[in-house]
């Protein structure tokens, strides 16, 4: 009612001003996609005071008063066609909304008190990432509680909730040096640069001390978070030289998502302030370890159950098997959708390579539980698996033996189980979590629905269950993701390979997306095919602004370089080894780049193409002729930061 929107709005201003907020923002999430220069996912806001006008007095000219008014508290007007929006919006058709996600908290940050907001046209379409993790919620919550009733567990349960908790991967390099870098500014990843010596060779960076400067900025990081309500967990280094990952408490999805977006933004504040900046792209530097944003993800009901932890009670262990039964059949049945969410241009360079998953997407519950799917799939029960934990003994009197998982970590897997969660691992460190989640609560609830239908029509729990199983059995795979036989084994098993972002991208809206899409409540026909053509968008936008990058780098900085260098040897000619035919080799490479790009396709889906299979090659020879000269031209010569100085030269600062 009004009242009670007028009453929860002046609670809300007093709590705000208490807090320093001196402005208001309805904060949402537009589908920009990731792998930009801005450094990751952000949100979009626009600042209004706290103040308004005094409606009640008679004057013409009316005073103003600090408020928080109602109805500006609960929703808000913008432009929609400005925002990436597929052509649900344009310049004539402008009008979008936003509207509070009260499942989400507000929170004040630098004076500004935030609402977060699902962003909607004039005709109720969205055109944002929150708006379909929202629908996902309520179809996981709609379906699992309409499971619970037909396997008769859990029926006291009134709400489902999924939940995330998110592994944040980034690098910290000097802000001096990425100004330095075109490449970082416009692209947020290096187009050119050769690796160093010792670039991660000796395993030395992971779980090291974290540099000094470095770890400054974290504690400044944590301490921000924690003050806007998003506690942050565990800090330290990664893999890579001058890579470091920062992770939360795990909480409800929406609000983790929301949390994430506002660790980006907190983390490139702060790095600022101490000379340093933070780059969120999923593959900065070629040939070293790239980053991920896993996505710990579950789904628990409000008593406590989780529909992915082997509980102490038979109930309990039932659920789980059930619940592994429903992910097996959504990720089989709707592969290509959970493919499609960790596609763009950043996660091509990274998928498949030094530990991040494939982009084979397949489900790793663990070798003991394959084997009790099987003894499931034969005639067994459901409560057969045994969930125990062992021990690794140290063989020593100083040390105990450690307590194990009950099932391996498998790394190469994208979606593996993780004691009480799946482990969402092929998503990108540049993305916004709430599209990856919004496809996986999808699939989910669509595998409840189908499981539910089975046990409503007649069948046993054991039997459905078993069925769904033995329907989707070539999903589940244990073994190594990165061996050179999986693609081949993938095939047989009708599990589709899509690669790049182009073959994903070009499944997204086919019919059968649309139809899960439809039943689970989660997309309109329409919004499915805007949310592809700002996929398409995003990547073509990204793939061209990296290769006039890469031709301006080289024609204003390369070739003088390789010519200044070059003439250095006019005395001694014999000196100048294979200078001649490298940096010639660059020209020509570079000239025959920006043939190819004149002669690009202007059709969306053929453009994409284009750029992935003739673009994206040519780029890598006219890199390759670049890095080679890197070790060639005469060192106070080279125009750019090296990777020897971007990747260490903060850690003794």
């Amino acid at each position: 009612s009004e009242e009670d929107m007028k009453a929860i709005a002046d609670a809300m201003f007093k709590w705000a001003r208490s807090k320093g907020a001196v402005a208001f923002a309805h904060w949402f999430t537009p589908m920009r996609g990731g792998s930009g220069a801005m450094g990751g996912a952000c949100g979009a806001f626009k600042m209004d005071t706290l103040i308004d006008l005094d409606w009640s007095s008679s004057e013409a000219t009316k005073p103003f008063k600090a408020v928080l008014p109602p109805e500006r508290l609960f929703f808000g007007e913008t432009d929609g066609s400005s925002f990436p929006n597929g052509g649900l919006r344009a310049t004539h058709t402008a009008a979008a909304f936003t509207t509070w996600d009260r499942s989400s908290p507000c929170f004040v940050y630098e004076k500004v008190l935030r609402v977060p907001c699902s962003f909607v046209t004039h005709l109720g379409a969205c055109i944002d990432d929150k708006t379909p993790l929202l629908r996902s919620n309520d179809a996981v919550n709609r379906e699992g509680l309409r499971l619970l009733k037909a396997v008769s567990i859990g029926t006291d349960a009134k709400q489902i909730h999924s939940f995330l908790g998110w592994e944040q991967e980034f690098f910290v390099i000097r802000a001096d040096l990425y100004r330095a870098r075109p490449d970082l500014v416009n692209c947020g990843r290096t187009l050119i640069g050769a690796l160093p010596a010792r670039n991660q060779d000796m395993d030395l960076n992971y779980f090291a001390p974290i540099p000094e400067a470095v770890n400054a900025l974290l504690f400044n990081i944590q301490a921000a978070c924690l003050k806007v309500g998003c506690a942050m967990a565990v800090r330290h280094n990664e893999v890579a030289p001058a890579q470091h990952e920062m992770s939360p408490i795990y909480c409800q999805a929406t609000f983790s998502s929301d949390n994430n977006l506002l660790f980006m933004e907190i983390a490139n504040n702060e790095a600022a302030k101490l000379g340093l900046a933070v780059l969120f792209h999923e593959k900065p530097f070629a040939g070293i370890n790239g980053s991920g944003k896993h996505n710990n993800w579950s789904i628990g009901t409000d008593t406590g159950l989780n529909f992915f932890y082997p509980g102490k009670t038979d109930p309990a262990r039932e659920l789980f098997v059930i619940g592994i039964a429903c992910l097996s059949y959504g990720l089989m049945q709707h592969n290509d959708l959970v493919r499609c969410s960790v596609a763009h241009a950043g996660n091509d360079h990274r998928l498949g390579a030094q530990e991040a998953p494939p982009a084979i997407i397949s489900l790793y519950p663990g070798t003991g539980f394959e084997a009790h799917v099987d003894a499931v799939i034969g005639g067994g029960e459901l409560l057969g698996y045994k969930a125990e934990k062992k021990t690794a003994d140290t063989k020593s009197t100083a040390a105990m033996p450690a307590p194990c998982g009950v099932e391996d970590r498998n790394r190469t897997a994208p979606f593996p189980f993780c004691g009480n969660r799946f482990e969402f691992r092929a998503v990108g460190s540049s993305q916004n979590c709430s599209f990856p989640i919004a496809m996986v609560n999808t699939i989910m609830a669509s595998g409840m629905a189908h499981l539910a239908s089975l046990i409503e029509g007649g069948m046993s729990t054991r039997d459905a269950v078993a069925q769904v199983y033995k329907e989707n059995r070539n999903v589940i795979f244990t073994g190594n993701g990165y061996a050179a036989e999986w693609p081949d084994d993938a095939k047989r098993r009708g599990l589709p390979n899509r690669f790049t972002t182009p073959l994903a991208t070009a499944t997204f809206n086919s019919e059968k997306a649309k139809a899960v899409f439809e039943a689970m409540k989660v997309y309109t026909p329409e919004e499915c095919d805007a949310r592809q053509e700002v996929m398409y968008e995003n990547y073509n936008t990204t793939l061209c602004v990296e290769v006039a990058t890469l031709v301006k780098m080289v024609e204003t900085g390369i070739l003088p370089a390789c010519a200044a260098d070059l003439s250095k040897y006019s005395a001694m000619p014999s000196l100048k080894g294979d200078r001649d035919a490298t940096y010639t080799s660059i020209k020509k490479e570079t000239d025959e780049l920006k043939k190819l790009f004149a002669s690009k396709p202007h059709d969306m889906v053929a453009e994409a193409d284009y750029l992935c299979n003739k673009i994206k090659p040519q780029m890598q020879v006219v890199r390759a002729a670049v890095d080679k000269a890197e070790g060639l031209i005469q060192k106070d010569l080279y125009p750019y930061p090296t990777y020897e100085q971007l990747i260490y030269s903060h850690h003794s600062s």
